[in-house]
Parts: structure tokens; sequence; C-alpha cells
């Protein structure tokens, strides 16, 4: 992952505000992680996934949005995600099998390593933050000096 933005800056009166990690990355690995769909929004064609986070494991919560959806093949809830952008091989064996025509606007994303459980869609985003499940979305809602944001990213 490539950090684009600087981890603390200086805010007023010389005080450290944290700032969140941006990324940009080939995938997004969670193995370990329970995802389920939290939203979707057929006028968008916007699907949400969400990790919640754990005090247990100490891991925060996880969402990635996907925008301009244009096919979707993936269980509601989903053990360990795995998101990249699917080779060439494995677009036309995929598009092949689903009937999808190939539009170059649209990337299919892999979502799993084990199964072919994918997404046709823009490039997605990802945020991870310190928020409960019922607290708004990171990805619109809180702003980069936020504490509560961890860090952001998207796909290569």
């Amino acid at each position: 992952m490539a950090v684009q933005s600087i981890n603390v800056t200086e805010g007023e009166a010389g005080e450290s505000a944290k700032m969140a990690d941006i990324y940009t990355a080939l995938s997004l690995e969670a193995p370990d992680r329970l995802f389920q769909i939290t939203r979707v929004a057929r006028t968008h064609t916007q699907v949400w996934l969400q990790s919640d986070r754990s005090q247990m494991t100490g891991q925060n919560r996880l969402e990635v949005l996907f925008q301009s959806v244009q096919y979707v093949c993936m269980p509601f809830v989903l053990r360990g995600l795995s998101l990249r952008r699917a080779p060439q091989d494995d677009w036309a064996r995929l598009s092949e099998l689903h009937q999808l025509e190939h539009d170059p606007r649209w990337s299919l994303y892999m979502l799993s390593r084990s199964h072919d459980w994918f997404i046709v869609s823009a490039t997605p985003l990802w945020a991870e933050t310190d928020l409960s499940y019922n607290d708004a979305t990171a990805i619109w809602g809180l702003p980069e000096h936020d504490d509560r944001l961890v860090s952001r990213g998207t796909l290569e």
C-alpha cells in the first residue's frame, strides 16, 4: 500500500491533529473478518459491505463501498474478504458464465480467493474506523482529521 498523506499534522496552537492514512493498493485483504451487506441503494447503484469492530480482537470497523454497481454475485454474509481487480482470464470466464457484456467503464472485483464471488462496478472505496455498528458511514461522513477515522483507501 502506498500512503498518500501523512499521519500527523500540526493543528491550531501547535497541537498535533491526527490525520487518516489514505491508501491506494492492489488489494484489500481481511481474511478473518465477517462481512455483510449493510446497505443497497438501488437508485444510486451502490452496495455497502461492513465488518464491525471487535473489542476482543482490537479490530476497527471496516466498510467497503461499491458505486455504479452493474452486477453482484455474492452471499449476503461472507467470512473473509480478498478484494482485488479480476485478472483478464477471470473476467472472461465469469462474464461468459454469467452472460455479462464487457464494458470498459466498469471492472470486475473479486471478493474471495476460494469462491467466484464478485461485483462489477466502478472502483471501490473503503474506510477503517473506530465506529460502532449503528454509526453513520465513514466514507462520506467523517473528515480526514476525525480521530475515529483510521484510514481510507481505494484500489489502483
